[in-house]
């Protein structure tokens, strides 16, 4: 299935957007105009009434006294209103009869046939109701009000017309029909203008990520880009490239010193096998071959062992049994073996410990990565004095500290000696068997505790390593107050 640009569906639904927008701007507008207008027609007949209320107020013949006919001067004020509208009169006559009178300005009051008695009023404005209606539909407002004289009873009809308002509506309803293709095709064209620059960074991108080849990972896609979301984009990319050029570069150091550290081990074997073979060797000359053999097939799967153990520490494959500890425990321990280790050499082994230091880990991966500190220290120091003691941070973490008197590290070495196979003095770690990597396991195996190792060396003084390890008692703390929020939450 073909996938649709990124270009061609933000126009399209830009597209959507845009008509759905300008339709219902329309119609609202047409609502909208729909009501005010309503509104200023039922005003403009509301008023009217009321001025007709008003002059019927003043409904009398010169000398005062009500009669049925509309005096001029009132009649033509009400022709000068030029608002159409009628009149009804509802009064007492003989034996209290009731009459209703249709009034007209400037005639005299008519009576409507065949409306008398007590329902004529009523009648009257049903009738007359009727009759606007039928006539005036929806194209005219009918305003009733009735009103009290000193005549009787009056029924004002007021006609408001929406002539004006339809054509209005209608001329806005034309002009959007006519407009509303040619805004839209003329937004569009805007739109994927506007689109296409806002995508021609992310195409510079694409090509100059495209222009990386895996044989050459030092190119790099230029930022910023001129867009903020982009930019991240780019530098994300940059940061990954910079992972797998740390990645390929480790791969590729890691291949060439695996194959000549196991190369050496294997050319060792290969030729004592010769020699073996070669010529006629007596009973003591094969077991010393064999044996050498041996201690060669011994130190190469120590190191295939160190391998995967580096491996399925760094993809986090490692079983760790985490628990609280006292590292004054493991340190007595190390302390045992440093003297084990320094018994025929002329070395001082100091510890110091004062009461309990609880951490949180796997005890036997800490007492590994601290014997690899101390194998290290010991390998490094030919006179002097080598101290162990225990060390409480100040962001809540406990570990073991590791203090030599030997040669010290090469300050632009220090972050190189924990790779692996690294030796900061090869022939003195062939010497004592090492392949480089204990550096490294202590360092993987420090990280996957939720700790971390770290060192200060000085040349001609010698070098301290301090392994820092998540306190027990902090961790404690935070989950007993995390129970107990959850408990007052609950």
């Amino acid at each position: 299935m073909t996938e649709p640009r990124l270009e061609t569906e933000l126009i399209s639904r830009f597209d959507r957007i845009v008509w759905r927008s300008i339709t219902g701007f329309v119609l609202l507008v047409l609502t909208v105009f729909g009501f005010v207008a309503e509104f200023a027609v039922r005003s403009s007949a509301d008023d009217s009434a009321d001025v007709i209320q008003s002059l019927l107020g003043l409904y009398a013949d010169p000398e005062g006294t009500p009669t049925g006919v509309a005096p001029d001067m009132l009649a033509g004020q009400l022709i000068e209103m030029g608002t159409p509208f009628a009149i009804t009169r509802t009064a007492q006559i003989e034996d209290s009869d009731v009459m209703v009178y249709y009034l007209s300005p400037g005639m005299p009051a008519k009576p409507l046939e065949g409306l008398s008695g007590a329902s004529a009023p009523s009648d009257a404005r049903r009738m007359i109701l009727m009759a606007f209606a039928e006539r005036a539909r929806w194209r005219y407002h009918i305003q009733h009000r009735r009103a009290l004289s000193g005549l009787g009873d009056f029924d004002i009809y007021v006609v408001a017309s929406r002539a004006n308002i339809l054509f209005a509506a209608g001329g806005l309803l034309i002009a959007a029909t006519l407009l509303l293709p040619i805004t839209a095709i003329l937004t569009r064209r805007q739109a994927r203008s506007a689109i296409r620059k806002t995508l021609q960074p992310l195409e510079y991108v694409t090509d100059e990520t495209r222009g990386i080849h895996p044989d050459d990972l030092s190119k790099r896609v230029t930022t910023p880009t001129g867009q903020r979301e982009i930019t991240d984009l780019a530098a994300t990319i940059n940061r990954m490239l910079d992972r797998v050029e740390g990645a390929q570069g480790a791969l590729k150091a890691f291949t060439a010193d695996a194959s000549h550290e196991l190369r050496t081990p294997l050319t060792h074997i290969k030729a004592r096998v010769q020699w073996c073979l070669n010529h006629e060797r007596d009973t003591d000359e094969m077991l010393e071959a064999f044996a050498a053999i041996e201690h060669e097939v011994a130190r190469t799967t120590r190191m295939v062992d160190d391998l995967l153990l580096i491996a399925r520490g760094e993809n986090n494959q490692l079983e760790l049994d985490k628990r609280d500890f006292d590292l004054q425990v493991t340190l007595a321990e190390a302390e045992e073996v440093a003297h084990a280790m320094v018994s025929e050499r002329e070395l001082h082994i100091a510890a110091e410990c004062t009461g309990e230091i609880i951490a949180l880990g796997d005890v036997d991966r800490t007492r590994q990565i601290v014997l690899n500190l101390l194998t290290n220290a010991v390998r490094y120091t030919q006179d002097g004095s080598i101290t162990l003691r225990c060390v409480t941070g100040n962001d809540n973490t406990v570990g073991i500290q590791v203090t030599d008197t030997g040669s010290g590290i090469p300050e632009d070495l220090t972050a190189k000696i924990f790779d692996r196979f690294y030796r900061v003095d090869s022939s003195r770690s062939r010497q004592y068997g090492g392949a480089g990597l204990g550096l490294t396991i202590a360092k993987v195996l420090a990280e996957v505790q939720g700790g971390r190792i770290e060192v200060q060396s000085t040349m001609g003084k010698g070098s301290a390593f301090t392994l820092w390890l998540p306190a027990a008692a902090q961790i404690k703390v935070a989950a007993k107050r995390t129970s107990h929020s959850a408990a007052a939450t609950g």
